[in-house]
C-alpha cells in the first residue's frame, strides 16, 4: 500500500520527539548508576536533572523570539545537532559539575525540537488534520516515556552510563539525519519580538490554557513520581508487579494516542482536553479511594495513560487556535509549562510523601486536575469575551 506523502515527514517528525524525550529522561532511569560513576550523590545528579527542565523551560520561548526568522526546518535540524553534542559531552563529563554544565547544553538544543516539531506537524496538514498529525508527533514522546527510563537504566547497569548516554546521542544524530531527508518544510516563523511575546503571553485566554498545561503536569507528576511506593506501599505490589504496573502504563499510553488520533479530527480541542482532564480526575479519584485492589490499581492506571494521551495532543491543539499566527511561541510556552509541571509536582510529591507517605498523592493529583479544569473554563470564557467584543479579530 502506499503510503501517504506526509507519513514519513510526520514519523520523522516522532522520532525527533523520542530523541527529545530520550534525551531528557535517560538521565532519570540512568540516576543511581551516573552517581556512583561519577562519585556524586544521588542529589547531586537530580540537580542535573532539575538543570536540563529549567533551561529547557526558560529557553524554549526565547529560542521563538530570537529565532523566529530562521527556517523551521534549519531550528529543528540544529536543535538536534545540538541535543546530540550536549549528550556526547555528557557522556565524557570528568566530573558532576562538568555533567551538570552538558545537561545545560543538551536542554537548550531540546528546547528547539519540541515546540517546531510540533508547528511543523501541525502546517503540514489541512486544518482538520492537525489533531491527527499532532497526535503523532507527540508519540514519539509516549514512546520515551514508556521506554526512555527503564531502558536507559537497564543499559546503564549492563554496559555502564557513559556508552549508554553515547548511545542516546547517537539517536539524536540518526533523527536529525531521517528529518534532514524527509521534513522538506522550510519556512520561516512568525516575525517575533519581546513586546509581541508579552503581548501574547499576557492574552487571558493564552495564560490561562498555558496554566492547564502547567497544573495538569504538577498533578500527574504529584503521583508518578512515587508511583513505585504507592503500588508498594498502598496496593502490596511486588517489585516484578510494579514492573508489570509500569509496563501496562506505557502500554495503555500507546492505546490512548491511537485514540487520540482517531477523535483529534472529529472532536472540538476544548472538549477533548476537557474529557481528559475529567477522565484523570476520575483516575486518580479511584487511586486514592479504592480498595487495596492491584488488579484495580492497573486498571486504573490504563486510564490515567490514555487520559494523558488524549489531552496532549488536543491541549496543543487548542493553543494553536487561540493563538494560530503565534503558534511556535505558544506551542513554546506550553513546552515550557510541560517541564515547570514536572518539577513542581516532583518537589511537590516528595515533600507530601515525607510528611504524610503515600496516602494523599493521587487525591493531590486529581485537586490539580479540578484546578486544570478551571483554568480551562477561564481560558474559555475569556476568548468568548474577546470575541464578544471584537469579532473581527478572531480569525
Amino acid at each position: 500500500m502506499r503510503q501517504s506523502p506526509i507519513f514519513f515527514p510526520l514519523l520523522a517528525l516522532s522520532l525527533a520527539y523520542f530523541a527529545m524525550g530520550v534525551a531528557g529522561l535517560a538521565v532519570v532511569g540512568a540516576l543511581p548508576t551516573i552517581a556512583q560513576g561519577l562519585a556524586a550523590s544521588r542529589a547531586d545528579i537530580a540537580n542535573a536533572v532539575a538543570a536540563f527542565a529549567i533551561t529547557f523551560a526558560i529557553a524554549a520561548p526565547v529560542v521563538q523570539i530570537f529565532l523566529a526568522r530562521v527556517p523551521r526546518r534549519t531550528l529543528l535540524l540544529g536543535g538536534l545537532g545540538m541535543m546530540a553534542l550536549g549528550t556526547l559531552l555528557s557522556a565524557l563529563a570528568p566530573s558532576n559539575a562538568g555533567f551538570i554544565a552538558t545537561r545545560v547544553v543538551a536542554a537548550l538544543g531540546a528546547s528547539a525540537v519540541g515546540p517546531v516539531a510540533s508547528v511543523i506537524g501541525a502546517s503540514i496538514v489541512p486544518r482538520e488534520q492537525q489533531g491527527r498529525a499532532l497526535a503523532t508527533v507527540f508519540s514519539g514522546m509516549t514512546m520515551a516515556s514508556v521506554l526512555g527510563v527503564p531502558l536507559s537504566a537497564w543499559l546503564a547497569v549492563h554496559l555502564g552510563w557513559r556508552p549508554m548516554m553515547l548511545g542516546v546521542a547517537g539517536f539524536s544524530l540518526l533523527a536529525c539525519a531521517l528529518s534532514a531527508g524527509v521534513v522538506r518544510d522550510r519556512d520561516e516563523g512568525a516575525p517575533m519580538t519581546l513586546s509581541k511575546f508579552l503581548s501574547v503571553a499576557k492574552k487571558k485566554s493564552i495564560a490561562f490554557g498555558i496554566a492547564v498545561m502547567a497544573l495538569e503536569m504538577a498533578g500527574m507528576f504529584v503521583t508518578y513520581t512515587m508511583i513505585s511506593p504507592i503500588l508498594h506501599e498502598r496496593f502490596h505490589a511486588t517489585v516484578g508487579q510494579v514492573s508489570f504496573a509500569l509496563f501496562m502504563l506505557g502500554l495503555a499510553g500507546l492505546a490512548g494516542n491511537t485514540i487520540a488520533k482517531r477523535i483529534g479530527d472529529a472532536w472540538p480541542a476544548e472538549r477533548s482536553v476537557a474529557i481528559a482532564l475529567g477522565i484523570l480526575g476520575l483516575a486518580f479519584i479511584g487511586l486514592f479511594a479504592v480498595p487495596a485492589s492491584l488488579s484495580i490499581a492497573i486498571a486504573l492506571i490504563a486510564l490515567w495513560a490514555i487520559g494523558n494521551d488524549l489531552f496532549m495532543p488536543s491541549q496543543q491543539r487548542r493553543l494553536i487556535g487561540l493563538a494560530p499566527e503565534s503558534r511556535g511561541l505558544v506551542l513554546a510556552m506550553n513546552s515550557s509549562a510541560i517541564y515547570i509541571g514536572m518539577s513542581a509536582g516532583s518537589y511537590a510529591s516528595g515533600r507530601i510523601y515525607s510528611v504524610f507517605g503515600v496516602a494523599p498523592l493521587p487525591l493531590v493529583t486529581a485537586i490539580f486536575m479540578l484546578a486544570a479544569l478551571a483554568a480551562l473554563w477561564l481560558s474559555h470564557r475569556s476568548q468568548a469575551r474577546t470575541i464578544d467584543a471584537c469579532p473581527a479579530c478572531i480569525s
